[in-house]
């Protein structure tokens, strides 16, 4: 049984969702992963999927994750490049060093703690952790 959550942020103006679905089994994820996109997943313990537009911007974003693999840095690494996608797909086509990759933009790290935070409090609420 795959179980399926869904989590947004307003951080960026417009509600963003990431579809999450968290697996059994390492192999049943590795196996949608793979068919997804044929990409070889073979080592992968969680993994970030985009469909992009003809621009290259993401407009659906997935995580594929696995139980008894849910722990900080599993999470919070998809979540990142779940994050960096979709705020990739709002910034302009010219994105400035100075405006948007420092430790000041507030905006993205929003985006990626909601994000994170909706997400671990769901599985808490599903039983994932005890």
């Amino acid at each position: 049984m795959t179980t399926k959550i869904r989590v947004s942020s307003r951080a960026l103006g417009p509600r963003l969702f990431v579809t999450v679905l968290v697996y059994e089994d390492v192999d049943s994820m590795r196996r949608a992963a793979t068919a997804y996109n044929g990409a070889d997943h073979h080592q992968t313990l969680g993994v970030t999927q985009v469909i992009s537009d003809r621009s290259g911007r993401a407009r659906s974003v997935l995580i594929r994750l696995v139980r008894g693999h849910l722990g900080t840095q599993i999470v919070t690494h998809e979540m990142h490049h779940a994050s960096t996608a979709l705020y990739g797909a709002e910034v302009g086509d010219r994105i400035s060093r100075a405006t948007h990759l420092n430790h000041y933009n507030e905006p993205f790290a929003h985006l990626h703690s909601d994000l994170t935070h909706h997400l671990v409090d769901c599985l808490y609420r599903r039983g994932f952790y005890a």
